[in-house]
């Protein structure tokens, strides 16, 4: 804006202007203040005064309760006179039914009397208007807290008790009025009067709607009679006692805000305090504040407006051509300096004009020799952008002038996309990696690049993207030159590459549609293998529903059955299956890789479930998809994941069978004697009987029973080499109970009975000749 231009340049007559406006803001906010604050004063001086006045009448009005109450206790001194008869040093009962009658009925008279006592000390009674106890002896009394007062010589016979303990009204001290008998002359007695005090500030002190504040009563030690809220309570330790134990009437401000006004009564010497804050006083000020803000907002903004047309009026001829030049400053802000007027500001512009055509012309020759030195990186980044959708422009002219600039080899008038994918070969697996990789890639651009009618670049780590001009009525060229690059790349690098072909297009605004054309169809190479040319023109043929979902529960099934099996062969076939399933659905790229790494991980699971160890059966990474890009792919990995797994089961089934025979004949040759079966060898062993039967029998040949009676046979014929142990001391060694059972299995496994076979192990022991002997 002209305006901000000329202010930036510090002109002097927008520098009086602002100075102008500046005096009028602070003598607004001045003038404003001090009326605000004279309201202020005079509002806060006013509530002070009405709560004084107020607090005064309040304090005239109890006085005048009190004043009665005082008449009452007068009265009383004189009438109990008259009824006041002794019999023999006490009182006549008849007295006494006339003063307790008397007590209760000038109870009545005033609503603030709680209780009256009637004390005579010489008789050592105490007469009482309470409904609990109508007399006592004052040695006993339990209220005596009034006594000590009683007995002091005071020129004052009527004298107000304030806090006493001893009675408590409604959790309060008691206040009390004690009226000495008799009026002339040594004190006998005393007529003690107690009040319900709360009642009678209550009702005197809370009808005055308009007071602001909280209003309390201290006693004349300074103690608190009585408090509007707990608030007030507890704000009586937080003032100077000094200042509230004053005399008279005033009121003061301490430092926290508080405004404190307060009265004394001459009477009881009782101070009433009022307790409030200056800002509830200055609620009220919110009609004034507003009108002064108003008054001020609305002068100060004629005066702005007047000082405004003025400068408007006066400024004009110089404001053109500050605006002019402040056109040409903002398209290079960077160059503006600062100067000391008017006419300093438009020198150095055109200063700054001289020079800004040589800074023009030196930037230009910057850019094109950085152009000129990347030209192939922006092509490439340009190419990127335009099959990402990102550097289409709707002026042909820019689209024309980009072609230019860069250098492009085709006017995008019929267009073909073709996308490679090299697929992994030995030549690129070395130790130099990644970079060999992106060297040898560029490399093959860059000898590829001649032989083609159009532009080739790299997309990513794997894709080089071919933006290929088709000439006219030859729509299988695209097909044509990608045979002969596959051909060209496997016979020189051995290198496998598939390949998809966009359909032919017109206009640059097809090329990200022809981009995504040739990787749906590259897409295809899980169904139709590495190596391939892939048209678009197939892809509607293998399109599904990406909705579709599919899943193999009982090949699943069967799968893991044959894998608990170890059938090598049948998971193998199952597994083909499979694929064919997922070939004949064509199933989506989503789709089959969830059915991959679900089916391979109920393998994984299976592993797991036997006690397998998966790290050391399948490696690190058995789920990752690096290098599984077809069906193929899929379908040999999960076959060699069966055929891991079933060869680790094989394995840890012969040492498990291993260790289970050796467990068992152990077992057997140690307790063979103490009538144990096949099933006591099976529970030692924790296998079943099945089980160990047939690992027995396909291991040794013979059945466990068979090996238990060899061995106790084998046993026998030891012992029937000795000639001291009998046949039943022979077969309860061996664990048979049954002599003739014992002989006839002996003979249907030697071919002889004990007897004879002891007999004939006999005749071989004797030496030659001993038979003669």
């Amino acid at each position: 804006m002209p305006s901000l231009q000329v202010i930036r340049n510090r002109s002097l007559f927008v520098k009086l202007l602002l100075s102008m406006t500046a005096i009028i803001i602070v003598t607004v906010i001045l003038i404003s203040s001090i009326t605000y604050t004279i309201s202020a004063d005079t509002s806060i001086q006013n509530s002070i005064e009405y709560n004084q006045s107020i607090m005064e009448q309040q304090r005239e009005l109890i006085h005048k309760e009190l004043h009665a109450i005082q008449n009452i206790a007068s009265s009383m001194v004189m009438t109990q006179s008259y009824l006041y008869h002794k019999i023999n040093d006490k009182l006549s009962v008849s007295s006494l039914i006339d003063l307790t009658r008397f007590l209760e009925e000038q109870q009545k008279l005033n609503p603030y009397i709680d209780s009256i006592y009637l004390v005579y000390n010489k008789l050592d009674l105490v007469l009482t208007s309470r409904s609990d106890m109508k007399m006592s002896p004052l040695s006993s009394f339990t209220d005596r807290s009034w006594l000590t007062v009683m007995n002091e010589e005071t020129a004052n016979r009527t004298v107000w008790l304030t806090n006493r303990p001893g009675s408590a009204v409604k959790g309060l001290l008691a206040t009390s009025l004690m009226q000495k008998m008799p009026l002339i002359g040594p004190v006998d007695g005393a007529i003690v009067i107690n009040l319900k005090l709360d009642l009678l500030f209550k009702e005197y002190l809370s009808h005055f709607h308009n007071k602001k504040g909280l209003t309390l009563v201290l006693g004349p030690q300074g103690e608190p009679l009585y408090s509007e809220t707990e608030e007030a309570a507890a704000l009586i330790g937080k003032f100077d006692p000094s200042v509230l134990s004053a005399p008279g009437s005033g009121s003061y401000v301490d430092d926290r805000r508080w405004i404190v006004t307060y009265t004394t009564s001459n009477v009881t010497g009782w101070k009433f305090v009022n307790f409030t804050k200056r800002s509830v006083l200055l609620e009220g000020l919110g009609r004034i504040k507003l009108i002064v803000a108003a008054v001020s907002a609305l002068y100060v903004t004629v005066a702005i407006v007047l000082l405004f047309f003025i400068s408007q009026r006066l400024y004009r001829p110089l404001k053109s051509v500050l605006a002019y030049i402040s056109g040409s400053e903002r398209a290079n802000p960077e160059a503006s300096l600062p100067a000391a007027d008017e006419a300093s500001f438009i020198q150095q512009a055109f200063e700054r004009l001289r020079h800004s055509r040589e800074t023009i012309l030196s930037e230009k020759e910057r850019v094109e020799t950085l152009l000129g030195d990347n030209r192939s990186a922006i092509k490439e980044k340009y190419l990127s952008d335009l099959i990402k959708g990102r550097a289409i422009s709707q002026q042909s002219s820019e689209q024309e002038n980009a072609a230019e600039l860069l250098g492009l080899k085709l006017n995008f008038e019929r267009f073909a996309i073709l996308t490679i994918e090299l697929e992994e070969q030995s030549l690129l697996n070395d130790s130099t990696g990644n970079l060999h990789y992106h060297l040898f890639q560029y490399g093959l651009i860059e000898e590829l690049g001649p032989e083609i009618d159009g532009e080739i670049f790299a997309r990513d780590d794997e894709r080089i993207i071919i933006i290929l001009a088709v000439p006219a009525n030859q729509d299988d060229f695209p097909i044509e030159l990608a045979r002969k690059l596959q051909r060209n790349m496997e016979s020189r690098y051995r290198i496998i590459a598939t390949i998809g072909l966009s359909r032919i297009h017109t206009g640059v605004y097809s090329v990200q549609s022809a981009y995504e054309e040739s990787v749906e169809a590259l897409s295809l190479k899980m169904y139709v293998g590495k190596g391939e040319i892939v048209p678009y023109t197939i892809v509607s043929s293998w399109k599904q529903d990406e909705q579709t979902y599919f899943y193999p529960y009982e090949l699943e099934t069967k799968l893991l059955q044959a894998l608990l099996q170890l059938n090598e062969e049948e998971c193998a076939e199952t597994i083909s299956r499979i694929t064919k399933e997922v070939t004949a659905r064509r199933l989506g790229k989503a789709n089959v890789q969830q059915l991959f790494f679900q089916l391979s991980g109920e393998i994984v699971k299976s592993l797991v479930q036997t006690g397998g160890d998966m790290t050391a059966v399948l490696g690190d990474r058995p789920f990752v998809l690096s290098g599984i890009q077809t069906l193929r792919d899929m379908e040999a990995r999960l076959m060699e994941m069966c055929a891991q797994i079933i060869a680790h089961n094989r394995e840890k089934r012969l040492k498990l069978n291993d260790l289970t025979l050796q467990l068992a004949t152990e077992f057997m040759e140690k307790n063979y004697n103490n009538n144990i079966t096949i099933e006591t060898v099976a529970v030692h062993v924790q296998r079943s009987t099945s089980f160990l039967s047939r690992i027995f029998k396909e291991t040794t040949g013979t059945t466990i029973n068979d090996h238990l009676i060899h061995l106790r046979i084998k046993r026998a014929c030891e012992l029937l080499r000795q000639p001291k142990y009998s046949l039943e001391d022979i077969c309860r060694e061996i664990g048979y109970a049954n002599v003739s059972y014992f002989s006839k299995l002996f003979k249907s496994r030697m071919g002889t009975t004990p007897g004879q076979y002891r007999l004939l192990q006999t005749v071989d022991q004797i030496p030659a000749g001993g038979l003669e002997e």
